[in-house]
């Protein structure tokens, strides 16, 4: 994500690093980027669930979406082993998709 919002990627020892603050606000246009998607989501025929898991940490943010199925998941059920990142997962379910 970090390559399409504008903020502040430093380099140390060849690696990148980005601030608590711009972290921040890589997950705030996650979560409006994920509220577009719902949009689309709405519109399929037939209905759809979709998760959207945004995550961001000290060297890069990231959005990833899928269907989502019984017995599938990307993410760790148990979101507090992320330890050092910031993550936000996100559910779309039009209310006909079940």
């Amino acid at each position: 994500m970090e390559d399409f919002v504008s903020v502040e990627v430093a380099t140390v020892d060849d690696a990148p690093v980005i601030s608590e603050e711009d972290q921040q606000t890589l997950l705030l246009h996650g979560v409006a980027f994920a509220l577009e998607v719902s949009k689309c989501v709405y519109t399929l025929d037939p209905p759809s669930r979709v998760r959207c898991i945004l995550g961001a940490n000290e060297t890069n943010a990231t959005f990833r979406f899928h269907q989502i199925r019984p017995g599938e998941n990307w993410n760790m059920s148990n979101l507090d082993g992320y330890r050092f990142d910031k993550l936000v997962v996100i559910d779309i379910e039009p209310a006909d998709s079940r």
